[in-house]
């Protein structure tokens, strides 16, 4: 049997629980267990915490902690978790309107930075913002650069941007202050899927050059 991860968990107010874990893995894993099992009104992923809501009206605080507490990650669970997508990627150009800036802070080329976020393991760490944002991790220190100054009113849908070492998904159109570099072609939202947003926490991501396809 796999080793069950180890985590924390606590009541913070009457309709919602805390969970911490010893490391973001084992936080997704906690996270895609808990969305299978109906009990809770909401499961929100954080980067360090994966909170809880469910109804007073029909949980106990005291129960909702001990069914939370009690939880077993199958290895169906684990599978699910691991769950890979390929997102196809134009980059630059009037899809990365800040492409070169972003290439000029590195010192890299945009042959260099495409092909390092091709070869990149990336996974997407939670879900904010706005509705369906996708905070992606597993890129190099080294791609560090600053959120824009002056962010955009308007950031069309589909767009990657790269930021503080992330990667970020704009699933829908909306205002945003993360560099653009390039237009991601599958969609990222139907509204007639369940779930909508075909981006999830804990999923592995894969970016693929389309100008290679």
């Amino acid at each position: 049997m796999s080793e069950q991860p180890r985590f924390v968990s606590k009541l913070v107010g009457d309709d919602a629980i805390s969970i911490r874990a010893q490391d973001l893995a084992s936080l997704r894993l906690i996270s895609s267990k808990l969305r299978s099992g109906g009990d809770w009104l909401e499961v929100v992923d954080g980067i360090e915490d994966v909170t809880l809501l469910f109804d007073p009206a029909t949980l106990s605080p005291d129960e909702a902690l001990e069914k939370a507490s009690d939880l077993e990650v199958t290895q169906e669970t684990r599978s699910l978790s691991r769950q890979e997508v390929e997102l196809s990627v134009q980059f630059g150009g009037e899809n990365g309107p800040d492409m070169k800036d972003v290439c000029d802070q590195l010192e890299m080329s945009q042959d260099e930075l495409i092909s390092t976020l091709s070869e990149s393991d990336l996974q997407v760490d939670m879900i904010g913002f706005t509705p369906g944002f996708a905070y992606i991790s597993g890129l190099p220190e080294a791609l560090n650069v600053p959120r824009l100054k002056q962010p955009r009113a308007r950031v069309p849908a589909g767009s990657l941007g790269l930021a503080a070492g992330r990667c970020g998904t704009y699933a829908l159109e909306g205002p945003g202050g993360w560099p653009i570099i390039g237009k991601i072609s599958t969609p990222l939202f139907d509204k007639n899927n369940d779930p909508p947003f075909v981006l999830q926490a804990g999923m592995r991501v894969k970016l693929i050059n389309e100008a290679h396809q």
